[in-house]
């Protein structure tokens, strides 16, 4: 019996030695990986903005029962321990489809319509959905469109977006006929069931008009898998069919209908 009342007294003050050190130890060193929304000092001050959050065992409990605090862009934070002292947070972003603007205000939503913060200024890389009504949205919570085809258009075009790497600065709805802005490009996609060969093919085109700061406008309403995509800019001349759209001019035209022979007036921009 005293055998055992020794070894339990040497467990408990090994197990008192041990709180003792996590309790009056402090975190020192925070590093941040992952994540390309916010800053690392936007993630530091979030996920330590509890009065006890260096505190070792605080956080620890904290980090095991997953309550680190997240900004709203912020899908889920994992914490790798370096040293009692040292920790690295893992910084997993949720994905943005895009934008309304609203009252002065861009309300972001995820790939599920789920609203996820409101800016007063837009957010580079994301973009700006117009021409659809919806009705009233509450953080958190799934918008509330009038036309529920719409918005499932707009999670369509926002995957193939991500998808595809594509820089469009806005997806502009006039009925259910869709335009989409990239630079100085504007390209008219009409109103189609699915649009995923549209983009395949767009992909490459946009980031080379990018490249070269051209401007003009592409009508890809009766386009199909394997057509040529014509840029069509003000003031120039009708070209050959075999240009790469080089030496097109600013433009600030409408789309307009393709002619019989398939193509517009203008660059033919090479996929």
């Amino acid at each position: 019996m005293k055998h055992i009342k020794i070894i339990i007294g040497v467990i408990l003050g090994i197990l008192l030695i041990v709180s003792g050190t996590f309790f009056f130890l402090k975190i020192t060193q925070v590093k941040v990986e992952g994540g390309d929304i916010y800053s690392d000092q936007q993630i530091i001050a979030s996920a330590m903005s509890d009065k006890y959050a260096y505190h070792t065992l605080y956080f620890l409990a904290k980090s095991k029962l997953g309550h680190v605090d997240c900004l709203p862009f912020v899908q889920e934070i994992d914490v790798e321990w370096d040293s009692p002292t040292g920790i690295v947070l893992h910084v997993y972003d949720k994905t943005i489809s895009g934008c309304v603007k609203y009252m002065g205000q861009y309300i972001y939503f995820d790939k599920d319509g789920v609203v996820l913060q409101s800016l007063t200024e837009p957010m580079d890389g994301v973009p700006v959905v117009t021409g659809i009504k919806f009705g009233k949205f509450t953080m958190n919570e799934a918008f509330e469109v009038k036309d529920d085809t719409l918005f499932e258009t707009i999670m369509n075009l926002s995957r193939l977006i991500r998808h595809y790497k594509v820089k469009v600065d806005q997806i502009k709805f006039d009925g259910r006929n869709v335009t989409l802005y990239s630079g100085k490009v504007e390209v008219y996609l009409g109103q189609k069931d699915f649009y995923d060969d549209d983009m395949a093919a767009l992909a490459s085109v946009l980031k080379k008009t990018r490249k070269k700061d051209l401007a003009g406008t592409i009508n890809m309403e009766n386009f199909t898998s394997g057509d040529r995509i014509i840029l069509k800019t003000a003031g120039d001349t009708p070209a050959d069919g075999t240009s790469d759209a080089s030496d097109s001019q600013d433009a600030d035209a409408q789309p307009t209908d393709q002619p019989d022979d398939g193509q517009t007036e203008g660059d033919s921009v090479e996929q």
